[in-house]
């Protein structure tokens, strides 16, 4: 009689289209994946990323160096070294001109609001790399980050104002080039406002905001989204799990921070339905920021599969790879 009742409610269920469907297992696990959110540190191989990324189905991998030079961080990545793996192994790696540099930390935020030369040189210097046509990015730009001393920033925060001088040259390279440029910023409200007026100054210019939109509530992402349709939203890290960060309450949660699953890997109604609504802006992206992170790496993409699983079919394959192979196309 159990199995009789249980049988019927599952059956009312799905007839009042409560119960997602989703691609078998088998087919979820063959689901190419690209990684829209990497990074790179000086002490990282080609061969190890290609070793990870084949054995977690990872069809390609976006670079972005990490300039740091201190021990904790790694560091020491550079765009060259990106550049020389996506040659040596095309079609791998989709390198971008990185944003993760002292020069543009809190210890240097007067540049933001007034270039001075070191910005020039820096600008012209991207310039000159996205005019080779071998570069599909700008970023990750660390705008507002709860967490950042370990990499010489100067105190445990830092906070950059959205919309700057600055940044709106670079939103001009990216337009100018047709690559995406790629912000880090808590979803605060002067986030959310700084962000707004950087894609209405340049709405040609594709921004992708990480951590599915600065770790903003569902209803905030679709208003943005819904307004800016160069706005794009990365899923960087977002795992509810010990053996990720972004996708938890890292390092203190705030009355604006939002997460996307309950750590079993299914997806909070209303992310599962914000998705399912714009399939197209949406990215999967692991986020391994610190070296030692690579030991966690096909768990992260693990758990991604899994989360894809609570999305139609459609929805799937467009973060997973589609919307990806869309926004990095030359």
């Amino acid at each position: 009689m159990q199995i009789l009742l249980a049988a019927m409610m599952l059956v009312g269920l799905f007839a009042a289209g409560c119960v997602q469907a989703v691609a078998p297992h088998a087919e979820l696990e063959k689901l190419p994946i690209i990684d829209s959110h990497g990074h790179l540190n000086g002490d990282i191989s080609a061969e190890t990323l290609i070793a990870l990324m084949d054995r977690s189905g990872v069809s390609r991998m976006v670079l972005m160096a990490r300039y740091y030079a201190s021990a904790y961080s790694a560091g020491s990545g550079s765009d060259e070294q990106a550049l020389d793996y996506s040659r040596k192994y095309p079609g791998r790696f989709i390198p971008f001109v990185a944003g993760q540099r002292g020069s543009l930390g809190q210890k240097n935020r007067s540049r933001w609001l007034k270039p001075d030369g070191v910005a020039e040189n820096l600008l012209l210097e991207t310039e000159q790399k996205l005019r080779s046509g071998e570069f599909y990015g700008l970023g990750e730009f660390i705008i507002r980050h709860y967490d950042y001393q370990a990499h010489g920033q100067g105190g445990s925060e830092l906070n950059i104002p959205v919309d700057t001088p600055l940044m709106r040259r670079f939103a001009a390279l990216a337009e100018k080039f047709r690559v995406p440029l790629l912000l880090h910023a808590e979803g605060e409200p002067e986030v959310v406002k700084g962000m707004r007026s950087l894609l209405e100054y340049n709405p040609k210019a594709k921004v992708i905001w990480a951590h599915n939109c600065g770790r903003s509530s569902a209803e905030i992402i679709g208003q943005m989204l819904t307004r800016y349709t160069n706005l794009f939203c990365d899923l960087g890290g977002m795992l509810n799990a010990s053996f990720a960060g972004y996708g938890r309450y890292w390092p203190r949660a705030t009355q604006w921070m939002h997460l996307i699953e309950d750590g079993s890997g299914q997806l909070y109604p209303e992310m599962q339905a914000l998705y399912e609504r714009f399939p197209d802006r949406f990215l999967i992206g692991t986020d391994p920021a610190h070296t030692p992170a690579l030991a966690q790496y096909e768990k992260r993409i693990h758990r991604f599969r899994q989360l894809l699983s609570n999305l139609g079919p459609e929805t799937a394959q467009r973060l997973a790879f589609k919307n990806a192979e869309a926004l990095f196309r030359r």
